[in-house]
């Protein structure tokens, strides 16, 4: 017996539209992740001049993005998301580091990688969130109440392994994240 012509097209169409609701819980972009967090912060001093004023851009700044991947970088804003470019002649386009904000789903998505004991998703510990790094893809998932922190570094960087580079980034955000958050005195 063959299946009516409209029950194949609903049914392509219902995949259609699972796959599009995935990818916009997920941002539509690759997974991320870190270390393990069985590293120690690096004596990177936190940055006060910070270039962009958006709120992914303030996590932060382009000394200490530099001061730890090695690469002198600047900051571009792509819509929600703080890119960090490399700043020297001639250098690629694409991002050194990219900062974001996705939905809560994308947190829930790479833990999942985690429970199903994917080995390229390893738990990042020392951040004060629950974290996951996705060693595949070189991005930090940082769980915060309603949305996910990701720190992406899109391409390897052979003097300093991006593994090692996610938790120090992650700390400087989270930081910086629990810092603007915190009450102010009454003056």
């Amino acid at each position: 017996m063959q299946t009516p012509a409209l029950f194949r097209r609903s049914g392509l169409l219902g995949f259609g539209l699972g796959a599009a609701l995935l990818l916009a819980a997920c941002g539509g972009a690759p997974t991320e992740l870190s270390t393990g967090g069985r590293l120690r912060a690096s004596a990177v001093q936190p940055d006060s001049a910070v270039v962009l004023n958006t709120e992914t851009c303030r996590l932060l700044t382009p000394a200490e993005v530099a001061s730890l991947t090695g690469r002198p970088v600047r900051q571009q804003s792509q819509g929600a998301a703080c890119m960090f470019v490399e700043d020297a002649a001639g250098a690629s386009r694409e991002a050194v580091v990219q900062v974001s904000f996705r939905p809560a789903a994308a947190f829930r998505v790479v833990q999942a990688g985690n429970d199903l004991k994917r080995r390229d998703v390893l738990p990042v510990t020392g951040l004060g969130h629950e974290a996951y790094y996705d060693d595949y893809h070189g991005d930090l998932y940082v769980q915060l109440p309603g949305r996910t922190l990701v720190i992406g570094m899109p391409r390897p960087i052979r003097e300093r392994p991006r593994h090692r580079l996610a938790p120090e980034l992650g700390r400087l955000a989270v930081a910086r994240l629990a810092a603007a958050d915190s009450p102010k005195p009454a003056q």
